[in-house]
Order: C-alpha cells, then structure tokens, then sequence
C-alpha cells in the first residue's frame, strides 16, 4: 500500500481528495447549484435510512424524501416565512422529535405503521442537516460560512481518527461505539479548533479567539452527532450505513456529524443576529 497506509485509510484520503474539489465549487456557486449538492444528498442519505429501517419501498420512502428536502427548497427559493426564529423553532421540534423516538425504537418492521413511522424519523434526522447548510449558505456570498462548518467537522473525524488510534486509551462511549476512545475526543476538538483559527485568520470568519472555541464546540457536538448514528446503526444490528464511499461505508456515515453540529450553528449563528453581532 502506497506510503505504508493501511488499505481502509487509503480508501479514505482517495475518497476526500476526489469529492472535495466538487463538493468545496459547490458551495461556492451556492443557489441552485448548492441545492443540488444538498438534494442529491439529503436523497442518498434517505434511501440509506430507509433501507437501514425496511422503509424503502411505497410511501414511506416518498414521505421521508418530501419531510428531509421540502424546506432546504423552499429556503433556496427564498420563500419568506423561514426567517430566522420559523427555522430555529422548526429545527428544535424536530430535534425533540429524534429525542422521544430513541434508536433503539426504531423497528425494522415489514408493518405499514413502524415503516412509516420510521420514514418520518429519517426525514426529520436528514432535514435536520439539510435545512440548515440551506439557510447556513444564504447568510454570506461566498459560502465561507458553511465551508468552515465542512472543515471543523472534518477536522474533528481526522483529528479523532488519528489520536483515537495512535494514544488509545479510555473508551468513550463502548456499549454505543467500541472503538471510540476520550483521546479520539480531544484530539479531534483540538483539530477542530486549530483548523478554525486558521479560517479566523485567512478567511476573516469571526475572530481568531473565538472561532476556534466555537469550532472546538461544534466538534464536541459533531461527536454526539456520530455517537446518535452509531446507536441507530446498533439498535438496528448493522455496521455501516451503506457502501457507497470506499473507506467510510454511506454517506449517512460520512455526514453523520454534520446533521447534529449544522442545526447547532443556525442557533448560534441565529441568535447573533438577532443581537446584532453577525457579519
């Protein structure tokens, strides 16, 4: 294997290498061009939940589709009722929503209701990350603000990658994820933080004192977006979403942090504002 990596880490660094060049043009033609990243997305991450959740065929499916896309068009389009406080009381319901209905009730059922029901969970997790990114994307022209979400993510799986395999140590959560450890943690906040203060610099996206703390934050909250995936994924006696991306099994995999941390930063972000200190 080229440079002595393993054959999982390699499928890794070929996978972000040959998606991030389009995935990063995306989010800077922004519109509709942006939304189609978001739809092709928010349409794979939905049929790999539903699939996951035996909600893949008939209605519930379609139903999914229309609960997890309806609102990042309707923002795209830039209908006026999602203003700021429609869009963050929206994305708290549907996150107590995910809270009521726990992993471990979801059912893989053939019945029409737990299908059902479980179609419209997922269309609630996936609208969740999609919503967001759409209304995150209209707030500058360039989208420095939803790149710099991507990174910090980002960061957090390398840095938590690296530093969980290469120190070990404590679990973090073992009966929910086994190989995540508290080193994984640190050193993917840390990650997180660094490559933030290097945005504040370069890209003139708040302050270099308090990016990183904010991105050092959201990779604290990326990590329970992953540690919620990781429970669905249990309760429902599979290991990887799907296998769509060599190296990181589906994309709900891929982006599982992006869905808890993005809803996250339209409430900062929201709430800044309101009060005046977003620019």
């Amino acid at each position: 294997m080229p440079l002595g990596l393993s054959d999982n880490l390699f499928q890794r660094i070929v996978s972000a290498l040959t998606l991030l060049p389009v995935v990063l043009g995306l989010i800077y033609l922004g519109g509709w061009w942006f939304f189609a990243l978001l739809g092709l997305g928010g349409t794979l991450m939905v049929r790999e939940w539903c699939i996951l959740t035996n909600a893949s065929r008939g209605y519930p499916f379609y139903l999914a589709l229309i609960i997890a896309l309806l609102p990042a068009v309707a923002i795209t389009a830039d209908v006026r009722p999602f203003d700021t406080s429609v869009l963050s009381v929206s994305l708290i319901m549907a996150g107590i929503v995910l809270l009521v209905v726990s992993p471990s009730k979801l059912a893989a059922s053939t019945s029409d209701s737990p299908r059902t029901v479980n179609g419209i969970v997922g269309g609630i997790y996936v609208t969740l990350a999609i919503t967001s990114m759409a209304w995150l994307r209209l707030q500058d022209t360039d989208g420095r603000l939803v790149i710099w979400l991507f990174f910090a993510v980002w960061a957090m799986d390398v840095g938590g990658y690296f530093a969980g395999k290469g120190i070990g140590g404590p679990k973090l959560a073992p009966t929910i994820s086994p190989k995540k450890t508290w080193a994984g943690l640190i050193g993917g906040v840390l990650l997180s933080g660094l490559v933030s203060w290097v945005f504040a610099l370069l890209l003139n996206i708040g302050s270099p004192l308090s990016l990183p703390v904010a991105g050092a934050a959201l990779a604290i909250v990326a990590q329970l977006g992953d540690l919620y995936e990781s429970a669905v994924k249990r309760a429902l006696n599979t290991k990887d979403s799907g296998a769509l991306i060599p190296g990181h099994g589906g994309i709900l995999d891929r982006v599982d942090g992006l869905v808890f941390a993005a809803p996250v930063m339209v409430f900062a972000f929201a709430i800044l504002k309101m009060s005046g200190g977003a620019g």
